[in-house]
Formats: structure tokens, C-alpha cells, sequence
């Protein structure tokens, strides 16, 4: 049991004072942008993008800044925004979806380029899917009538004051609640740790695993990637890259479906936080992931065949 407690103070802290030195700044840097009206600019740049997908164009920020920082600071940026719009729960679900695919670029990206996965093939694969799944999962949700009523989270989402002073406590407050997601989500993980969910994980996907083409070295790191995250799963491929005992064909697969399907455990469970649906941020981002890795593994097969023939 103390280890136990030991292991969740310490992720607390591992996470927390990282994401604190990006979600600080990045508060003010907001509120620059809306005063200074660039964030109204920005929403007209990608209105056309949001519309393609059914989400109101105000949303384009909240995406934005997921893409180029990480899902807390796209949070923040949720919680300014969400409460002066009329939302239901398929757009939520649809934005949550597209950012769980596409967050993260720069970093994710560049773990990505050093396994030998080129940076603009790694920002291409997740940005195109994060607007495709988008589009097919706005299309199913509106076409039947699915989940339309109006969303709920787990925040008590405000708009925020326009003076100073209020808006200052304001952000404050939110950045407390996100501290308290945090300890909230780092002790689910460990519970669920300690009910075997890795074990499972590994059950579950270890045979489907083997028709993408991956060998069987790379199989613990793709389970690793897919409960905890890029960052574990990559760092630990570029180790077994760096030392030869993964092949070419594996990490380009690997990296691959680690860009597309990551982090199933903690970032379903914050986006269900905010109100998205369990139906896109896991069972179609699981599905459309394994679908489009099967086409790049039969791709991949037939340009490295036809290679080889040439030489």
C-alpha cells in the first residue's frame, strides 16, 4: 500500500510541474490573443475545417492548441470557450476524437523522427486521420440522431470574466481543477495497475498485433504505447531501434499505429472528463486506427516489394 501511494505522489509530480510550466504561460499568452483579437482571426482560418466536421468554428482554438501543446493546455482553452456555445455531446465527442488522434504534434513528432519515421509522413498520417475520423464520426452521430443531447463534464464550465482581477481568479481556479484531474487520473491508473488492465491489454492485443506486420520484439512496446502513451511506448522503441533488435519494417508499423492509437487508458478517461462519449475517443479511434495500419502495413509490403524487384 505504500508503494502504492508512493507511485501515485510521484506521477503527480512528474506530470504536474511540466504541464504547469506550459499551461502558466499559456494562460496569459490566451488571454493576449483575445484581447489583441487574433483568436477571432484564427477561428475564421479554420471555420471551414470545423464546419467540414460539425463543430462550430469558435472550437478551431481548442483543437489548435492541442495540436501544437497537449490535451490539458487544449482543456484550458475548452474550459474558456465551451460555455458560451450550445453544444451536444457528438461534437464533443468528435472534437475530443480529432484531438486525441492529432495533440501533441511537435513533441510526439519528433520522438517519432528519432525511430527513423520521417517528421512530415508522422504529421501527415495524424492529421488527416484526426479530420477523417472527424468527418465519419460527425456523419454517423447526425445521421442517426446519436447522442445530441446536451453534454455534461465532470467541470463545472463558466464563461469567464472579462475584468482583470476575476478573470485572474478565474484561471486560477482552473488550473487547480486540472490539478485534481490529474490526481484523479493518476490514481485510476494505478488501480487499474493493480486489477491486471496492462495484463489484459497485452492479452487482448498481442495476436491481432502480428497481421500489422510488427514482429515480436516490438509487441510489449506497442501494449506499453497503447495504455501509457507515446512518450513511454516511443522512447522505449527508439532504445530497441538505437540497439538493432527491431527491424526497419516493425518501426515505421510501430510508429505508426503508436501515432494513431496511444494512451487508451488516460486520455479516454480525461476526455470522458469533458463530456466526450466512449464510443469515438476509444471503440472508433481503436477501430479506425487498426483499419488504416492495416492499409499502411499492405502498402508498405507492396512499394518495399516492388523496390526490391528494381534493384
Amino acid at each position: 500500500m505504500n508503494n502504492f501511494f508512493k507511485n501515485v505522489l510521484q506521477d503527480i509530480k512528474d506530470i504536474s510541474i511540466p504541464l504547469y510550466k506550459i499551461l502558466i504561460p499559456f494562460v496569459f499568452i490566451l488571454k493576449i490573443l483575445e484581447v489583441s483579437g487574433l483568436i477571432e482571426i484564427i477561428a475564421r482560418i479554420l471555420e471551414p475545417f470545423m464546419v467540414l466536421v460539425g463543430l462550430e468554428p469558435e472550437l478551431g482554438l481548442v483543437f489548435v492548441t492541442g495540436l501544437f501543446v497537449n490535451i490539458y493546455a487544449a482543456i484550458v482553452v475548452f474550459a474558456n470557450t465551451v460555455p458560451n456555445l450550445d453544444l451536444n455531446v457528438a461534437q464533443i465527442t468528435v472534437l475530443a476524437t480529432m484531438i486525441l488522434i492529432a495533440h501533441g504534434i511537435p513533441v510526439e513528432s519528433t520522438i517519432s523522427k528519432a525511430t527513423g519515421v520521417g517528421f512530415t509522413y508522422t504529421i501527415c498520417l495524424r492529421l488527416i486521420s484526426a479530420f477523417v475520423l472527424g468527418y465519419i464520426l460527425n456523419q454517423i452521430y447526425s445521421s442517426f440522431g446519436i447522442h445530441q443531447q446536451q453534454f455534461s463534464t465532470f467541470i463545472d464550465l463558466q464563461p469567464p470574466p472579462s475584468e482583470v482581477i476575476p478573470w485572474f481568479i478565474n484561471q486560477f481556479i482552473n488550473l487547480i481543477y486540472i490539478f485534481f484531474i490529474v490526481c484523479l487520473l493518476v490514481t485510476s491508473l494505478q488501480i487499474l495497475k493493480l486489477v491486471g488492465i496492462e495484463k489484459l491489454f497485452l492479452k487482448v492485443f498481442t495476436v491481432p498485433l502480428k497481421f500489422f506486420g510488427i514482429q515480436k520484439e516490438a509487441m510489449n512496446i506497442i501494449i506499453v504505447g497503447m495504455t501509457l502513451g507515446i512518450q513511454f511506448g516511443g522512447g522505449l522503441l527508439i532504445k530497441e531501434v538505437k540497439s538493432g533488435k527491431i527491424d526497419k519494417q516493425s518501426a515505421f508499423l510501430s510508429v505508426s499505429m503508436l501515432n494513431l492509437i496511444h494512451a487508451m487508458i488516460e486520455d479516454t478517461l480525461l476526455m470522458l472528463m469533458i463530456g466526450a462519449h466512449i464510443s469515438g475517443v476509444f471503440f472508433a479511434r481503436l477501430i479506425f486506427g487498426f483499419i488504416l495500419c492495416y492499409f499502411i502495413f499492405k502498402i508498405y509490403v507492396k512499394f518495399q516489394t516492388k523496390l526490391s524487384k528494381s534493384l
